[in-house]
């Protein structure tokens, strides 16, 4: 591994970029590809335009299963990001040609390459922090304020900028920034495997396998309560914070949290050092006393008092904040290399599309209409999933690290 002492922030660096450009990218082209299905271009109805959204974001949320095979079995990290980048490319070449045919074929091929992104590009922080583990939530905090930042700014710069004043321009500067992303790939550098720590086989003797389990089921159970929490607060979001709003500082509340949280606490985290179980116990904890602002929410809502809904929002972040980074953390130090897209994949997928879609279900056939009992369901949820992690913490405290594999966090 390189002796320059600017190499992690080279590294990371580079990765974040590609994380925001990649981001940017495809909430860009969200901006517009609806009125672009419905335009005479393409002439689909609007339900029918929206419900083909719908199953694209779906089978893109579950195709990371895939991707992070693809990853792991044929491509490599860094070559995948450019077969990624050419695939979506291709894609929207063929978004381009105004026929529903090529348009269905081009979704396809987007969606192929997208599912390589994400688990490559974990991959590559899990191998960039390899002898740096304690560094490995911090870095992944600072990858979601990149993420998050691209999600904020390209709608905002789609539209002022008039990156998508006419269908064929916006489609374009998707691809500037795709062709971007894939000349970054290139400053990535190979670490090097002579010392790897990450030669754990995935045996029964181990723990391993246990450790990247609960990871993932954390994540699923986080994601799916948060479902319906986040259904059952449709109705009832303070009215100021709506696009329209005439407070337009007010309005970006919700989307200004998780973007200034996540680049806080990534610099805490780098430079702290915490349990990350005691972390996942927090912030199943932080979700728990969530529940008591949305209640209060429901009870006082399309009021002029947004303190609620703020509080609800900044607790829920407080959650995601110390859950998600800690969990795929656990997810990427334990994974050995040749599985670590493969697990980081399965994990975008459970969290991603399954946890959602059985949210949805469940709030579909017993939520609607009865929000608080869904909240009080996901707030209880919330609360075993604390004493749960909690409990772990209080144990794997007081045993030995020689005989534990996480008493070395």
């Amino acid at each position: 591994m390189s002796t320059n002492k600017h190499y992690f922030l080279e590294q990371s660096s580079v990765l974040n970029s590609m994380l925001f450009l990649e981001r940017f990218t495809f909430y860009g082209l969200q901006t517009f590809t609806y009125s672009y299905l419905i335009s005479e271009a393409m002439n689909l109805y609007g339900d029918d335009a929206t419900e083909l959204l719908l199953t694209f974001s779906s089978a893109l949320l579950f195709a990371r299963v895939f991707g992070g095979l693809m990853v792991d079995f044929l491509f490599g990290n860094k070559l995948s990001i450019v077969v990624s980048c050419a695939l979506q490319i291709l894609g929207i070449g063929l978004f381009m040609q105004k026929q529903l045919g090529l348009f269905y074929l081009g979704m396809f091929v987007f969606i192929l390459g997208q599912s390589l992104f994400s688990p490559a590009i974990l991959k590559s922080i899990g191998l960039l922090y390899t002898e740096r583990k304690h560094k490995l939530d911090g870095a992944l905090s600072i990858n979601l304020f990149a993420t998050n930042l691209g999600v904020f700014l390209a709608p905002l710069a789609f539209y002022y900028l008039g990156l998508s004043s006419t269908f064929q321009f916006g489609f374009i500067s998707c691809i500037i920034c795709l062709l971007i992303i894939a000349g970054l790939s290139f400053l990535i550098k190979k670490v090097d495997s002579g010392s790897e720590s990450h030669a754990t086989s995935l045996d029964s003797n181990n723990r391993i396998n246990e450790i990247i389990f609960l990871s993932i089921l954390g994540l699923f159970l986080y994601w799916l309560f948060e479902r319906l929490l986040t259904r059952s607060m449709d109705n009832f979001n303070y009215s100021g914070f709506r696009s329209g709003s005439v407070n337009r500082l007010l309005s970006l509340i919700p989307s200004l949290i998780p973007i200034a949280g996540y680049l806080i606490f990534g610099i805490i985290w780098n430079r702290f050092k915490f349990s990350p179980l005691l972390k996942v116990a927090i912030g199943f904890g932080a979700a728990t006393i969530s529940i008591f602002a949305a209640i209060m929410t429901m009870a006082s809502s399309q009021t002029d008092n947004p303190a609620f809904m703020t509080s609800f929002i900044a607790l829920n972040f407080i959650g995601e904040i110390m859950l998600f980074p800690t969990l795929m953390s656990f997810i990427l130090q334990f994974s050995p290399r040749k599985f670590m897209a493969t697990f980081s994949g399965l994990a975008l997928s459970a969290f991603g599309f399954l946890s959602f879609y059985i949210g949805n279900k469940l709030f579909d056939n017993i939520g609607d209409g009865n929000y608080r009992i869904m909240t009080l369901v996901a707030g209880a949820g919330f609360f075993f999933c604390m004493l749960v992690a909690l409990i772990l913490f209080l144990l794997t405290k007081k045993k030995d690290a020689s005989h534990n594999h996480l008493d070395e966090f």
